[in-house]
């Protein structure tokens, strides 16, 4: 009904609710003023952002489905630029997010994780650490995480790991 009645007005306002499926709807039928509007939208809510877990999961999932599902990586792009500019980012977020997912997490979602951690790799060692504590296993993840040369770097910072 909302899409309907913006293509009919031409004005649409893009509430967090209502994201998803407007952003998706305006890719599938290419209405580009719809999409642009999305986009800034979810610049708008990058920026207001309270760096808290939820609001910075309901963001960075809202990324991941417009760059894997609609084959979009505008808004990841957004993302990982604000995100990395966030102190403490890491440990609010990207440590969370790695503990709760660390076995389903796919290498392009790892990939963005470690950009927006922006080099502070701590959190993500710990993760690392635990994961291999308490489930064990070599996965793709812990491939990934161990085949960058930064992270191979702060673990030896680190001396503990």
């Amino acid at each position: 009904v909302m899409f309907l009645e913006s293509l009919y007005s031409g004005v649409v306002t893009v509430e967090k609710s209502q994201f998803r499926e407007l952003n998706k709807i305006s890719h599938a039928f290419k209405v580009t003023w719809m999409s642009e509007k999305c986009t800034e939208a979810f610049t708008q809510f990058c920026e207001s952002s309270s760096h808290d877990y939820t609001d910075m999961l309901f963001l960075f999932n809202e990324a991941v489905y417009s760059e894997v599902t609609l084959k979009c990586g505008v808004l990841m792009k957004i993302l990982v630029g604000k995100f990395s500019r966030f102190e403490n980012v890491a440990e609010i977020f990207v440590e969370q997010y790695l503990n709760q997912n660390f076995t389903s997490i796919n290498p392009g979602t790892l990939n963005h994780l470690l950009e927006i951690s922006n080099a502070h790799f701590v959190p993500v060692l710990r993760s690392l650490k635990e994961h291999l504590k308490n489930k064990g296993g070599i996965t793709d993840t812990v491939r990934i995480i161990l085949s960058s040369a930064e992270i191979i770097q702060c673990m030896a910072d680190q001396g503990e790991f």
